[in-house]
């Protein structure tokens, strides 16, 4: 009962590694979240 299959970690399509994906994902929030900061800066009344 020890019939265990090794599960394959794949590459991610694009960067290489997961973790430059996961940091690329977490600087395009950072920019979103500063942009909608600066948005609401200048058009806030």
């Amino acid at each position: 009962m020890t019939d265990k299959k090794q599960i394959l970690d794949e590459p991610p399509p694009f960067l290489g590694t997961w973790r430059r994906v996961y940091r690329m994902v977490l600087l395009y929030l950072a920019a979103v979240i500063f942009l909608f900061w600066l948005f609401t800066e200048h058009y806030a009344a």
